[in-house]
């Protein structure tokens, strides 16, 4: 009885391993998406925008790739990816690709109050926008990271991850790679 309960916990673990883990792209293209310019200078700044103005399109950021992170505030896996998105960003800073490569985060279902007080509580470098009824992207589990690359037909979609985050080398690896930088 005791082998049967463990084969089941086994069992168990490498399942939800496996489901954290999964990456599969199931859109090509992102429809065009609007959000508000962040009330930040600084944020504004880092996405490319420097003069006054009320919203943008997601594709006129000025980089290349975009990488999109679509989180909840109250959502444990969210919670505990915040430190590999940070040090992605800090690692897109010192391989000086920080024009080229941005990040953005999506706090799919939550208020702007809540997005805000999320990112002063992890200190967050990179913008983070609220889509309280979650109508910006469609999504079916969070957090999902989208790996974009911005064109002039739109956002195309190069990476989905659903779940963890590969190791943030491997991550900058994968986007060098399929971006040519």
């Amino acid at each position: 009885m005791r082998r049967l309960i463990c084969c089941f916990l086994i069992l168990g673990a490498c399942l939800l391993i496996f489901a954290c883990a999964t990456s599969k792209k199931t859109r090509e293209m992102v429809r065009p998406i609007s959000l508000t310019i962040p009330s930040d200078y600084r944020m504004a700044a880092y996405l490319g925008f420097f003069s006054p103005r009320e919203s943008f399109k997601l594709t006129e950021i000025k980089a290349r790739i975009v990488v999109v992170e679509v989180f909840q505030v109250r959502c444990s896996h969210c919670q505990n990816q915040v430190d590999d998105l940070k040090e992605l960003y800090h690692l897109i800073a010192k391989e000086g690709l920080f024009h080229q490569v941005k990040i953005i985060g999506l706090g799919y279902g939550d208020d702007l109050f809540e997005v805000e007080e999320f990112g002063r509580r992890y200190a967050i470098p990179y913008p983070l926008f609220a889509d309280p009824r979650g109508r910006k992207v469609r999504v079916e589990n969070i957090p999902v990271t989208f790996i974009l690359e911005l064109t002039p037909e739109g956002a195309r979609v190069l990476y989905e991850f659903h779940g963890l985050l590969p190791a943030t080398d491997d991550l900058l690896k994968l986007i060098r790679q399929s971006a040519a930088l």
